[in-house]
């Protein structure tokens, strides 16, 4: 005798509990999706500052080696950075394949080890000695600077606190693959690294600095800085290591930091004037000093003139 299969007490689920697995599956699956997202920007901005970081130990050891820094290879700054003559192939584009940006203070590609020191010694203390004006330059100058956000992007530093001058400046271009807006108008002045990294308003750059203060760490701290002093006319230039002259004179001398100059009018050995190895750098970035004659500016040699 035929029997009907009996029917089974297990319900399938509903079109409903349906779509509410399916939405929970998808907002999983979106989660996710953003998550991995977060992890490879992450990844990237890491890998960035470590190339970042890679260029400016680069940069320091060209310095050593060659007492200078590389010059900018463009017209119009931030250049494409010199890799091929700091030896960086490995990192001669960012992480979107796209150029890393230079720009350099340009006194600092025509120094040489004889006198980068000295210069860097100007170069770090120059703005404290302009007496940190308002709209100090910064192209203009030959210097590049950074400056905060309220400060106007004029290619100056508007008030004390709102920039400062640096030996180099490296720049990446950010998840837009372009330069910042201040990072490309050429003014050489440059966003500061210490700003936030925010692509929501425009600042998504990742930058680094090198300043003059780093480079004189790495490289002038085993010598003192000195600074060569020639005298004009007939009279006679000293350098002691105490506030009294030293018998006889020199056509020459050379100031180290710390110390004095003094010098007379060649009549006789006892000293007319003195000046300090400070007064001799302001002089040598034509900042004027009495009786002071600058010959090129930031040279690493002054010239005295006998009143």
């Amino acid at each position: 005798m035929y029997r009907k299969p009996k029917k089974s007490c297990e319900k399938g689920f509903s079109l409903i509990e349906l779509s509410i697995v399916l939405v929970i599956v998808g907002l999983l699956m979106s989660a996710g999706v953003g998550m991995m997202k977060n992890m490879r920007e992450m990844s990237r901005i890491s890998k960035e500052k470590s190339n970042l970081a890679m260029i400016k130990n680069s940069l320091v050891s060209y310095a050593l080696s060659r007492g200078k820094l590389p010059s900018k290879n463009c017209a119009t700054p931030p250049c494409e950075l010199p890799y091929v003559e700091l030896n960086l192939s490995s990192v001669s584009k960012d992480t979107n394949g796209l150029p890393y940006g230079y720009d350099v203070t340009d006194r600092l590609t025509q120094t040489n080890s004889g006198i980068l020191c000295s210069i860097l010694f100007e170069l770090d203390n120059y703005y404290t000695w302009l007496g940190s004006p308002a709209n100090a330059g910064c192209g203009g100058s030959d210097l590049v600077c950074v400056t905060n956000t309220t400060d106007v992007d004029n290619g100056n530093i508007g008030t004390a606190g709102q920039g400062y001058y640096l030996a180099a400046y490296i720049v990446s271009r950010g998840e837009d693959k372009v330069f910042g807006a201040k990072n490309s108008n050429g003014d050489r002045e440059y966003e500061m690294s210490s700003n936030p990294y925010d692509s929501t308003v425009g600042r998504d750059d990742l930058v680094i600095e090198l300043s003059f203060g780093e480079l004189s760490a790495n490289i002038c701290n085993a010598q003192n800085t000195k600074i060569e002093v020639t005298i004009l006319g007939g009279g006679k230039v000293w350098y002691s290591d105490s506030d009294g002259c030293l018998s006889g004179g020199l056509d020459t001398a050379t100031a180290s930091l710390g110390k004095k100059v003094y010098y007379n009018n060649g009549m006789s050995n006892s000293c007319d004037y003195q000046i300090s190895f400070v007064d001799l750098a302001k002089c040598d970035a034509g900042l004027g000093v009495s009786n002071c004659a600058s010959g090129t500016t930031f040279d690493g040699q002054v010239d005295i003139v006998i009143p």
